[in-house]
């Protein structure tokens, strides 16, 4: 005798897929972002003098693209991904100067890496995002079967890349210039 169940397969996805988005997106396990551009304790950098929020989002939208054809290339099963959740912004201001804080579209796949998965894609993507620029490495999770890396600049900069029940690439730009008041 089968006892029925509420979800198919797929509803078990949706879940998990919205779980983990939640997880890496939602708070719990995001902490704001303590760049020298919004920590008044490190250097100050002018957002004037940075690539405004337009050309900023273009540069990580791009990167996150790469990281995803590279991921896909490692390790095929990965694929699909889809963009997923909209992109949002928030006001901010530093030393005087308006600008926006934006947070990326995220790419999700329903596949979860294995740990041997992990460690063939782990390096190609902490290559990708030092030749952007994202050299600090944080993990706030990173066990077998969980992974949360953050890879960020010293100008506020930040690629995420995780995966657990599912996989998730994402990013966000601490306070810069409104278009065409930047660099």
């Amino acid at each position: 005798m089968t006892i029925p169940t509420v979800f198919s397969r797929s509803g078990h996805i949706a879940v998990a897929l919205v779980a983990l988005t939640t997880l890496f997106l939602a708070g719990c396990d995001r902490p704001d972002y303590e760049s020298p551009i919004v920590n008044q304790d490190g250097p100050v950098i002018d957002i004037a003098k940075l690539p405004d929020i337009e050309q900023t989002t273009t540069e990580m939208i791009d990167l996150i693209e790469r990281v995803r054809l590279e991921v896909v290339r490692l390790v095929p099963a990965s694929e699909p991904w889809e963009w997923n959740r909209e992109q949002t912004g928030t006001g901010c201001e530093q030393n005087g100067q308006k600008g926006v804080r934006r947070y990326l579209r995220s790419l999700e796949s329903k596949h979860s890496f294995d740990d041997a998965e992990w460690a063939i894609v782990f390096p190609a993507v902490k290559r990708l995002a030092a030749e952007a620029g994202l050299t600090d490495i944080a993990a706030p999770q990173n066990e077998p079967g969980n992974h949360d890396m953050r890879f960020s600049s010293d100008d506020g900069r930040t690629l995420m890349f995780g995966s657990r029940v599912a996989s998730l690439i994402t990013g966000d730009i601490a306070c810069r210039a409104r278009e065409g008041e930047g660099a």
